[in-house]
């Protein structure tokens, strides 16, 4: 491949990996662990993607399959969330997850060969044991790899294996070769798990730069990336505005919502179509870093306590974190993550101060308020567009940006 190429697919990784963070996020939740009977570990997609890439790498394929196989390790598990309310705390979301992943990724770059692989992650040799029924021969060696990377990570800890610890490991891969593992994965697994540095990196706190390594070379990426019109990151924002908004019954179109509403006010402020379509994708990610916020919480009743309050408050930091490490330009970051924040200083994460608050993010404010009070909540039903504006007005100067509020009640 050459140097553009090889910076794409870093670039592509690295972006991928985040999101990958956020997934993780979502699914470290008892409700889905319930389903699945089995408890996900933290970075549980990352460490897939990266066993899956050394079993590529072993295996002989090519730098994009390597890719391709990376990429479908970062998003095997999509799918847990995007059945989350349908089938949370039931066990028919092992198959379903599987089915509903594959669909999902068939919008991103080679997005059939991604689907194949995640559809079939939890296939196994023996076509009576398989989660869908398939024959072995339909089984393609992405999801046969898949397969081994995810049941591996799911059983280790997150610590430092002891030699003992590593060597039962491979005994047990040994022991299901051609039962629940197919033996040619099997094989390769055993050649990279004697090295010491699998171990070890494994471990490590920035695996991403390891693995770009070992895919792509020694590259030093641009901190960050401009948003392409119509591009590949609207496939992506979407999907996943669409599984944010999984997480609460109470939040079925939230994100969107949101999206819409701001690119509404700045277009009566008359913002540019590159700057309306930036602020539309930072809406629909606005809501990103509350995947990791319990569903117990979200769909709470009553009032919530000062404990649950600090959890909930946590949401955007993690939106800021994780869109800072997808690349994401410095204002949409910006724009997605200070929703929360006041005029006074007193809002979250950042207690930022009026002049350290920006028009879109200001609009972002609005825009997640009137939302936000027009949609049915646990706590209460959805409020008319005069009595959320009225309640809006009430935040003027204070919370809410009072030259923006003329706009909000014309346009709204």
């Amino acid at each position: 491949m050459d140097r553009i190429s090889v910076s794409e697919d870093a670039f592509y990784i690295r972006r991928m990996w985040s999101f990958s963070r956020a997934l993780d996020l979502g699914l470290v939740d008892e409700e889905i662990e319930r389903g699945l009977t089995f408890k996900i570990g933290q970075r549980h997609g990352e460490r897939v993607a990266y066993i899956a890439m050394r079993l590529g790498r072993c295996l002989g394929l090519n730098k994009k399959e390597l890719v391709h196989l990376t990429i479908a390790g970062l998003l095997h598990d999509i799918g847990a969330l995007g059945c989350f309310r349908t089938h949370f705390g039931n066990p028919k979301i092992l198959r379903q997850h599987c089915l509903v992943g594959s669909d999902l990724v068939k919008r991103f770059p080679a997005g059939e060969i991604l689907s194949s692989a995640i559809k079939y992650h939890h296939e196994t040799p023996i076509s009576c044991r398989n989660v869908l029924k398939v024959r072995p021969e339909e089984i393609t060696l992405m999801a046969k790899i898949l397969s081994l990377a995810d049941q591996v990570d799911l059983r280790l800890t997150r610590r430092q294996y002891t030699r003992k610890e590593r060597d039962e490991l491979l005994q047990w891969v040994s022991w299901e070769s051609g039962v629940l593992f197919f033996p040619e994965i099997a094989a390769a697994f055993e050649q990279i798990a004697r090295k010491e540095a699998f171990w070890l990196d494994i471990e490590q706190s920035d695996l991403l730069q390891i693995a770009l390594g070992l895919l792509c070379g020694k590259w030093h990426l641009p901190a960050v990336r401009e948003l392409e019109i119509h591009g590949f990151t609207d496939d992506l924002a979407v999907t996943f505005a669409d599984l944010i908004d999984q997480k609460s019954r109470f939040t079925a179109r939230h994100s969107r919502s949101v999206a819409e509403i701001a690119e509404r006010l700045a277009e009566g402020l008359g913002w540019s179509d590159q700057q309306r379509h930036e602020l539309y994708v930072a809406g629909l990610l606005h809501d990103l870093g509350k995947l990791s916020i319990p569903k117990k919480i979200l769909d709470k009743q009553g009032p919530l306590d000062v404990a649950e309050t600090d959890i909930i408050r946590t949401h955007t930091y993690y939106t800021h974190r994780l869109l800072t490490e997808a690349g994401f330009p410095t204002r949409m970051v910006e724009w997605a993550a200070h929703h929360h924040e006041r005029l006074d200083g007193k809002g979250y994460p950042f207690a930022l101060t009026a002049k350290e608050i920006d028009t879109g993010s200001r609009l972002m404010t609005i825009a997640d308020m009137f939302a936000a009070l027009t949609e049915d909540r646990p706590y209460r039903k959805a409020m008319s567009a005069a009595e959320a504006l009225e309640i809006i007005q009430r935040g003027s100067g204070i919370s809410v940006d009072e030259q923006l509020l003329p706009l909000a009640r014309k346009v709204l």
